[in-house]
């Protein structure tokens, strides 16, 4: 187990720096200079020296603009594992780490909610298609859930923004709260936070209920034909004990697994959305970012996606042993392998899936 946690770290550092490289030589292809644009700026304003102004730029960007591009990377790579990001061009008074600091609520608020509703939303329709699955319910659904999962999440916003906010302005248009109120632990600000997150948490959600349905069905369909699940109705078992302990957590397996992934891409934010409704979170910051070419920020939020993706699919890896302990043991592997499936089954009858309980 030791030996498995080990190469699961040594591996998530590993993506970590070739992601981190990759984004800041790549970046740096992108057509215009925003470092050299910012030179010529402080040139024309004079009362500086040459020496001056690289200074200048390099306290903004963590990276000296004139040097070699690998004396640029090394600096910037010294520079973050120090915690140093860099300043953002558009808000040189501050810097990477705390506009992401300052995003990242407003992000967590809105996709963190509108994730958990979609998940809960789409098992809750997928295992009743899959119950259902020859019934009109189900073929309706299907329709349904797959003809919003097709619809990007940028023209659901807009669709709501133009009939909720525009035509019929029950809803504002934009912004984290309205500015007649005093941010803090009080029922005006906490209203004012929930009234502006509905719809750009309805856009999430509508988009993206639909993947989780599809998925959970797929996944209990496939359950449903499993050979311990006829085992089960051989033996007398309830369909309420079946479909809970064996057809219900099997089929929630890879369910929560793809979760965790998501929980890591949320941190990056839906960036149509936030843009759409001038939401502050991280995704908006990186349209802006990209828009104007600021490549301390755009690093910054390149990283922080990288970083929660690995982070979180960390996480399942270790948690994978305690579900099954022969992914952290090749001898267990190779043992599985080995055995003829008529002496698992003879010596491992009464044996119970992942998930399952003896009546």
């Amino acid at each position: 187990m030791a030996v498995y946690i080990a190469k699961r770290l040594a591996m998530a550092l590993v993506i970590v720096f070739i992601v981190v490289s990759l984004s800041f030589f790549m970046i740096r292809l992108m057509p215009g200079n925003p470092m050299s644009a910012l030179q010529a700026q402080l040139q024309m304003q004079g009362g500086l020296t040459p020496e001056q102004i690289q200074q200048k730029i390099n306290a903004i960007y963590g990276v000296t603009p004139t040097g070699p591009l690998w004396q640029q990377y090394l600096t910037y790579v010294g520079n973050a594992f120090q915690g140093d990001l860099g300043r953002p061009i558009t808000n040189p008074g501050t810097t990477v780490v705390a506009v992401i600091a300052q995003a990242l609520p407003w992000t967590i608020l809105v996709v963190a909610v509108s994730l958990v509703i979609s998940f809960l939303v789409g098992i809750a329709i997928g295992s009743s298609m899959a119950a259902l699955q020859n019934s009109r319910f189900a073929k309706v659904m299907t329709f349904v859930v797959s003809l919003l999962s097709a619809i990007p999440n940028y023209l659901v916003a807009i669709v709501l923004l133009y009939l909720l906010a525009n035509t019929w302005p029950i809803f504002p248009t934009g912004g984290a709260y309205s500015v007649d109120v005093t941010p803090g632990p009080n029922l005006p600000y906490v209203g004012s936070l929930l009234y502006h997150a509905i719809l750009p948490t309805a856009a999430y959600v509508i988009t993206s209920f639909g993947g989780w349905a599809l998925g959970m069905k797929g996944s209990a369909v496939s359950v449903l034909g499993a050979e311990y699940v006829r085992a089960a109705e051989s033996r007398g078992l309830s369909e309420r004990r079946i479909t809970r302990s064996y057809v219900g957590r099997n089929s929630m397996l890879p369910m929560i697994t793809q979760l965790a992934l998501s929980v890591g891409f949320m941190f990056g934010g839906s960036v149509f959305i936030e843009t759409y409704f001038q939401y502050p979170g991280v995704g908006y910051y990186m349209i802006q970012s990209v828009n104007q070419r600021d490549y301390s920020l755009m690093m910054g939020c390149f990283l922080l996606i990288t970083i929660s993706v690995i982070v979180t699919n960390l996480l399942v890896d270790l948690l994978y042993p305690l579900v099954d302990p022969r992914i952290a043991s090749p001898a267990a592997r190779k043992r599985a392998a080995d055995t003829p499936p008529s002496a698992a089954a003879a010596g491992d009858s009464g044996a119970v899936p992942v998930g399952g309980s003896m009546a």
